[in-house]
């Protein structure tokens, strides 16, 4: 008989955050214009390298998420980081194959339906990115509202940079050992199958009384009511 060693998301699953708010933290270049001190009150969920911007090498873990889809993340100089922090750690059955590496984390299988589908009984999780992965699991958990931060999925001009770090000193990027950025033309496919979870994933939201809102007025997603960052207390 087969034993599963691998701990499974669904474990943290539990009454203990229905009804509060949180936060889905993204990498978009909106996030250098944000104070995010006053969001550490409250349930967070950290994507791939927003991880950088996350003040958890101590105290509470319980109300602190990562979650990635992308094993690449191991290569990146913020794993030192993401190591340190005490937070929940999440990612996809995918790393299993990393087990030596991540044996602490939790893991999650993709639902066995299509991107534009959600079926309230697979415990699955979206799969198409991480974005989506995470606000998947908010709504199971019961958060209310919740926030999306850094979810702007628009293309910068050549000169800008496609993330928050770019707007930090070169000295301090994050580094990869192989590989480049993804092309536009990878981007723009994540960002149309993003799309197709947003909407099915705004239903599902809404189907649970559950309020979502993006705090990027000019973010290219429209799935969800965007406000201002600085306006977010009102809607809590």
């Amino acid at each position: 008989m087969s034993i599963n060693i691998a701990k499974s998301y669904t474990e943290i699953i539990n009454d203990g955050y229905s009804g509060k708010p949180g936060f889905i933290v993204g990498s978009g270049t909106s996030l250098s214009n944000l104070d995010l001190s006053s969001i550490f009150d409250h349930t967070v969920f950290s994507v791939n390298s927003s991880i950088i911007l996350m003040p958890w090498d101590n105290g509470d873990y319980r109300n602190r998420f990562w979650v990635s889809n992308d094993a690449l993340c191991m290569g990146w100089s913020y794993w030192k980081k993401l190591s340190d922090s005490k937070c929940h750690k999440i990612v996809r059955t995918s790393w299993l194959k990393h087990f030596n590496k991540v044996r602490d984390f939790y893991f999650f299988h993709t639902r066995a339906t299509s991107e534009g589908v959600i079926d309230n009984n697979d415990d699955g999780l979206a799969y198409c990115s991480s974005v989506p992965t995470s606000l998947d699991m908010a709504i199971k958990l019961g958060l209310n509202p919740i926030f999306l931060l850094g979810v702007d999925q628009n293309f910068p001009s050549a000169n800008a940079g496609s993330h928050f770090w770019h707007k930090l000193p070169v000295d301090q990027w994050p580094t990869r050992k192989a590989g480049g950025a993804p092309t536009r033309a990878s981007q723009a496919k994540v960002f149309f199958y993003n799309n197709m979870a947003y909407g099915a994933l705004a239903d599902f939201a809404r189907s649970k009384d559950i309020r979502i809102f993006n705090c990027n007025i000019r973010s290219s997603v429209k799935n969800f009511e965007k406000i201002e960052f600085k306006d977010y207390k009102k809607y809590m």
